[in-house]
């Protein structure tokens, strides 16, 4: 369902900047906030949304899907994309239905961490100790502590939003957490993880790879990629799984077999997986792929394509969404400044450079775990108003949804208080028009679902 469009008179726009520390003691850093309010409507939920990286600020969701205005894309993905794009109506968002507030993390956006120790901010914990720290913050300072409170997050904000929640439940005063988002989650990072031997990061990648073929006409015979994803599913839980078990001791017939099928489903010659186990990475395939007609997918969204470089080897480096995603980041200060909302639109930090390592919270030890979604686990067990949405692109070769549906399929979470969905577009998979309004309706339905008690 369509939302009403909101006028810009009916809201109220406000920038601030909040002082935070990484560990609950004296300010260091800070965050700041873009906020879209009903200044007499005191008990609509807020939704508090964030960008990953480390170091993005919270632009991309701002300006590609929550927010007032938009920045629109060509559809098509062949299409030329134009040298600068400007903002345009979007209906007022998700303002229909909440208030929205645009948080970026320290060294992002017009937020600081000069003079801070960056050790303290680099982390899982510290960085979302500050943010959460923000939420309540501004939450006190506009008397909404009694506000539903939904929190979501992009790529690595997947990470931060559930590390919030631990953060949330060490404070004395904190709000409670209607909903968490995680769009392109980042939770279970077997995905990313593909050394050789990693068997269910090859399993998890499989659907993504078999879409991603269908789309570019890759395959034998004539495919949708949904469908194509789900017969790929459902090949690699059971014998792809299996015969990645068995390794060096599956029989021959077995292994021609499977890697037959491999091929039929990824478009990836069947000798490529016997000459290398079976295997194939997300990296080497997005060479592979298109290698015969000189082109390279992209990693954020492989309907995307640029010329492939004579030298490139296993990996090449520059992505062909970047332009795309480009796009967002040069419409932010224009945006800005039209809008008056800052005084000082140049300044604002769409990317920062994140000085020093980032740690993940893992040990340096084989023995080490980064369990992510226990964070929300634990929360949900504490709170059973705690829902979860996971919002996947179909063609995201960073995040998968053969990950998000494993993240789900060993959580203990309550079917009934999770919602997935999968959209047919890269990472940011709101860049394309039909995926945008997919998403906004589906969180429209998760917003108003109805407030527990």
């Amino acid at each position: 369902t369509a939302a009403p469009a909101v006028a810009q008179s009916d809201y109220q726009t406000q920038a601030s900047v909040i002082p935070v520390a990484a560990d609950g003691g004296e300010p260091d850093a800070s965050v700041s906030a873009i906020a879209y309010t009903r200044a007499s409507e005191t008990e609509r939920p807020v939704l508090f949304a964030f960008n990953g990286g480390p170091g993005a600020s919270s632009t991309f969701l701002h300006l590609g899907v929550l927010g007032p205005y938009r920045v629109d894309v060509p559809v098509d993905p062949a299409a030329p994309l134009p040298q600068a794009i400007d903002t345009v109506p979007n209906n007022g968002g998700l303002l229909d239905v909440a208030d929205l507030v645009f948080l970026d993390p320290p060294g992002t956006g017009l937020s600081s961490r000069e003079g801070a120790d960056p050790a303290r901010y680099n982390s899982v914990a510290g960085d979302a100790t500050a943010v959460a720290r923000a939420v309540v913050e501004w939450l006190e300072a506009h008397d909404r502590m009694n506000a539903p409170v939904y929190i979501l997050g992009e790529s690595y904000g997947t990470i931060r939003a559930a590390a919030m929640l631990d953060a949330f439940a060490r404070m004395d005063h904190a709000p409670r957490i209607h909903g968490v988002v995680l769009l392109g989650q980042a939770l279970n990072m077997v995905e990313t993880s593909q050394r050789p031997d990693n068997i269910v990061s090859h399993v998890v990648s499989l659907p993504t790879l078999a879409a991603i073929a269908c789309y570019h006409g890759r395959t034998a015979q004539r495919c949708d990629p949904r469908q194509a994803a789900q017969e790929a599913a459902t090949f690699a839980r059971a014998e792809y799984l299996d015969a990645l078990f068995a390794g060096t001791r599956l029989d021959d017939e077995t292994r021609k077999r499977i890697a037959d099928h491999l091929a039929e489903l990824t478009g990836i010659d069947a000798d490529y997986f016997l000459a290398n186990d079976l295997h194939i990475s997300k990296e080497r395939f997005r060479v592979a792929l298109m290698e015969g007609q000189g082109l390279v997918t992209g990693r954020y969204d492989a309907r995307y394509t640029a010329p492939l470089a004579e030298d490139a080897g296993e990996t090449v480096g520059p992505d062909a969404f970047t332009a795309v995603s480009n796009l967002y980041a040069q419409a932010m200060p224009r945006y800005l400044a039209r809008f008056g909302i800052v005084p000082d639109p140049q300044s604002y930090k769409v990317l920062a450079d994140i000085e020093g390592e980032w740690s993940y919270g893992g040990a340096d030890s084989p023995f080490a775990d980064w369990p992510f979604m226990t964070s929300v686990e634990r929360a949900a067990n504490r709170d059973a108003c705690l829902r979860l949405f996971v919002g996947t692109g179909l063609f995201d070769l960073t995040t998968t949804v053969g990950a998000a549906d494993y993240l789900l399929a060993q959580s203990d979470l309550p079917a009934d208080r999770v919602t997935s969905k999968t959209y047919d577009a890269g990472h940011m998979f709101y860049s394309d028009p039909q995926s945008r309004e997919a998403l906004l309706a589906d969180l429209r339905r998760f917003v108003t679902r109805g407030r527990c008690t």
